[in-house]
């Protein structure tokens, strides 16, 4: 189990260094006048974009890596760390210092994470290549992520309209890992038209996933966005491996509950992190 756990740390690093380098550069666009599509386009061509996107494919070869050895449920847990070092990293480059209550809700993820994955130990199952078992996957991206872009076009502004951004956001990320699950453990061996489909639905889900939190990071910090996501993506991770590959705890009866505790703590943590109440730092002299 230790190396799809190191792998995943390695992975939840590179997608926050990627967040907050999107982040920047989607700011930078005017709400009015760029919707989803317009926007990836225009930061198609900011350096500060591509940079992000460099760092987040660096993590997608890590996560799929954990993933052909950890199990989605155990992968997911690790990478939802993505919003403490995200959360840092945004407090360093702003120059203001976190709230007490969001430093706590940045352990209760860390705790959480160590729960669910020192203790509950969730195993991995086998990869499903049944595109009927598939299908819930489809109707979670084509609701969660259609129907905050739709929100978020005609109510481009607010704090709830960030925080749907980034839930549709997790839910899509946590589907396409699925798919990215099962892409890698049909390369050895080659299994060619489980490639294709699970190509498909890794592309999909995953540009779905990026239409929307490029949008939310358009529209608001990522303390809004990006808690909302990492609620929601280790909930939706566990809801897909135990439906679609059958993954199942450690044997004892120790197990169920710190599966339990661990995602309770892991929700608890986002929603103090993304609680107001930020302190400003102190004026440089």
């Amino acid at each position: 189990m230790t190396l799809p756990v190191v792998l995943a740390a390695v992975a939840a690093v590179m997608f926050a260094a990627g967040n907050n380098l999107q982040r920047g550069a989607a700011a930078q666009v005017p709400a009015d006048g760029y919707g989803p599509f317009r926007l990836i386009l225009r930061l198609a061509r900011a350096p500060r974009w591509i940079a992000g996107g460099a760092c987040a494919v660096g993590g997608l070869a890590c996560q799929a890596r954990a993933l052909t050895e950890g199990g989605v449920i155990l992968v997911q847990a690790v990478i939802a760390s993505t919003l403490v070092h995200s959360l840092i990293l945004e407090a360093v480059l702003e120059r203001r210092r976190p709230a007490a209550v969001q430093v706590g809700g940045a352990a209760a993820v860390v705790a959480g994470i160590v729960l669910l994955v020192g203790v509950g130990r969730p195993e991995a199952g086998d990869a499903s290549t049944s595109l009927w078992q598939a299908a819930p996957a489809w109707a979670v991206v084509g609701l969660a992520g259609g129907g905050a872009l739709l929100r978020a076009s005609l109510r481009p502004s607010g704090r709830t309209t960030a925080i749907l951004l980034g839930s549709a956001a997790g839910a899509c990320f946590a589907v396409d890992a699925v798919f990215l699950r099962q892409l890698a453990t049909a390369v050895e061996p080659l299994d060619v038209p489980t490639l294709v489909a699970n190509g498909v639905g890794f592309a999909v889900a995953s540009s779905v996933g990026n239409l929307a939190i490029q949008r939310g990071f358009q529209l608001a910090p990522l303390r809004h966005v990006l808690p909302a996501m990492a609620a929601t993506e280790p909930l939706a991770a566990f809801a897909a491996g135990w439906v679609l590959f059958g993954e199942r705890l450690q044997d004892g009866s120790g197990a169920v509950p710190a599966i339990g505790g661990g995602l309770v703590l892991l929700v608890a943590g986002v929603l103090l992190c993304a609680l107001r109440g930020t302190v400003p730092a102190a004026p440089r002299i």
